[in-house]
């Protein structure tokens, strides 16, 4: 389960996955739990899901290491050693115990990563942009896409206008109701704009936000989304009654981040590098260190 002396996150999340699978069926062959005409585990995303449950252990993605696992690689190996270390004579308690022992090992590895290991990115030879997707890429993985997008856009406003954002938990403090008086219409509030990070699939909420925001006055909405989810979140908004679209802007975290960057360097390759090694000092200086936690550091290779 490691690539290049590291534990890979996906593989640990698909080892819970095939040890959860054993406590029903307790068959040492990785071909008894695979699906039928596919190179990966029978009910990969249910195993996982109650494996991460039964250890409190937040899921670091929806798929819990289906897609990037590559568990013909590794998976007859763990089976292999659970039989040299008895399991297949053990009792049924004895087995539990042994799965519950080394699903123990693999969420401890897993909470290290999650909590303490950085997000590591390579900015030569890459546009702002492109750095910016593979950091929420990388994220992604961690489960923290929305914090991580929330927090390099405080940054990167920070950086533009040379002023203080209030500092808060990503999606917190909300506007719930028109009745909030005091509560921020979006992420980020500048003169007459409402600015609004959601890297997910359109929802309800963030809809109705953008709907009654809005209603308010003649401010703007600026929509940032993840690259792949600005032409969904477009259409959504198209549809929906009360939405006046020439007071929207629906672009990605990556575009409105990456582009000012590329224009604070004056479009030069050093230029260009030290206005991103500056963006995430004061992404890890203000923001994950008051609102964050360790593992979404953005640490430049």
């Amino acid at each position: 389960m490691r690539q290049s002396g590291r534990f890979i996150a996906a593989r640990l999340q698909a080892a819970l996955a095939l040890l959860e699978r054993l406590r029903e069926r307790p068959v040492l062959r990785l071909d008894a739990h695979k699906k039928a005409n596919s190179s990966g585990l029978d009910s990969h995303e249910k195993y996982g899901a109650c494996a991460h449950q039964r250890l409190q252990l937040e899921a670091l993605n929806k798929n819990h290491g289906r897609r990037s696992s590559n568990i013909g690689g590794w998976g007859q190996e763990l089976l292999d050693r659970l039989k040299d270390a008895g399991f297949e004579s053990a009792s049924l308690s004895e087995k539990t115990q042994c799965i519950n022992s080394v699903q123990d090992q693999f969420a401890a590895i897993l909470r290290g990563i999650l909590e303490q290991e950085p997000l590591n990115v390579q900015i030569k030879g890459r546009s702002a942009e492109t750095v910016i997707h593979e950091i929420l890429k990388q994220a992604a993985g961690k489960g923290k896409a929305g914090e991580v997008a929330q927090y390099l856009v405080g940054a990167k406003l920070k950086l533009r206008f040379k002023r203080q954002f209030p500092i808060v938990p990503a999606n917190k403090s909300d506007r719930k109701s028109h009745s909030d008086l005091m509560t921020r219409t979006g992420d980020f509030e500048i003169e007459n704009a409402a600015i609004e990070v959601a890297v997910g699939l359109p929802d309800d909420k963030h809809l109705s936000q953008i709907a009654e925001t809005l209603e308010d006055n003649d401010r703007e909405v600026w929509l940032l989304a993840s690259h792949d989810r600005v032409m969904a979140w477009k259409n959504k908004l198209a549809d929906m009654k009360g939405v006046d679209m020439r007071r929207v802007v629906v672009t990605s975290v990556e575009s409105f981040v990456g582009q000012n960057i590329s224009e604070l360097g004056e479009f030069s390759s050093r230029g260009k590098a030290m206005q991103l090694v500056e963006l995430f000092k004061i992404y890890n200086e203000i923001w994950v260190a008051n609102v964050g936690t360790p593992g979404i550091r953005i640490n430049v290779k």
